[in-house]
């Protein structure tokens, strides 16, 4: 039994597919059930690729409507950027839209787009345990916000295999624990396979600190077309097992239950 929680349709517009899509390629791979996170952000940033808050509205009464055609159980989510000054807005959207799940994702620090291509040259120019402070950093705080259910592609910071040259563990445990006292789940998201740093977020080895703070996981592929839904979580379910977990959270209103895996 497993879900494929992170899946981005056409309404984010760096993707591709319509919820029907992604229902019949999720059956095929044998899923329990789907949710959609499509990217929703509150801050003002040029050529990101986003749904504006404003668009949601209408896109979730097309989503219900949709909802009940088919027999597989999906659930409605967003993956939102954090930002700390935005979080009052984030939280009064929330708590007025029937959402399963709200994903907490951290993309930015300050200007800089972590994940961006393009902008992979700063990661050249800063010294990597600091940026691996400030990226926690912003983790940590999203999770006291109190506002997420999950938090997304934990250590995307190692997106393009740039790490501290020295022990960064205390990071990671620091992280862990805001994690465990905020309730939240962590996702096993398997599109760090399809970057250049060749992992599941997060590794074994942050998993294990996730683990052995008593953090609930889900699963999530970051499907960005059809295809990729539930892609290599055979890896991902042999990954959550080896470290300890039989169990993977599901939603319903923001409700959390256990299945096992």
């Amino acid at each position: 039994m497993i879900m494929d929680y992170h899946i981005h349709t056409r309404a984010s517009p760096d993707a591709q597919g319509t919820i029907e899509d992604y229902v019949k390629k999720a059956k095929e791979n044998g899923l329990c059930e789907i949710g959609f996170s499509d990217h929703l952000l509150f801050h003002e940033i040029s050529n990101y690729p986003h749904m504006r808050y404003q668009q949601m509205p209408t896109y979730i009464k097309n989503f219900l409507a949709q909802k009940r055609k088919f027999e597989l159980p999906i659930k409605l989510g967003a993956e939102i950027d954090f930002f700390p000054e935005d979080i009052d807005k984030i939280r009064e959207f929330t708590q007025k839209h029937p959402f399963d799940y709200v994903i907490g994702a951290v993309h930015f620090i300050g200007s800089w787009s972590i994940d961006n291509p393009h902008q992979k040259h700063e990661y050249l120019r800063r010294d990597m345990m600091q940026t691996y402070r400030e990226y926690f950093n912003l983790i940590i705080e999203m999770c006291k916000s109190g506002s997420f259910d999950v938090v997304a592609h934990l250590d995307l910071i190692k997106i393009f295999g740039f790490k501290p040259n020295c022990d960064f563990s205390g990071v990671l445990i620091g992280a862990a624990e805001a994690i465990a006292k905020s309730k939240m789940c962590v996702e096993i998201n398997t599109a760090g396979l399809r970057r250049s740093c060749a992992e599941i977020y997060p590794n074994e080895q942050f998993l294990k600190i996730i683990y052995t703070h008593d953090v609930p996981i889900v699963f999530g592929s970051d499907a960005h077309k059809p295809e990729d839904v539930g892609r290599n979580f055979k890896e991902a379910l042999l990954l959550a097992k080896k470290v300890g977990y039989n169990q993977a959270c599901v939603f319903n209103k923001r409700k959390p239950t256990f299945i096992e895996i």
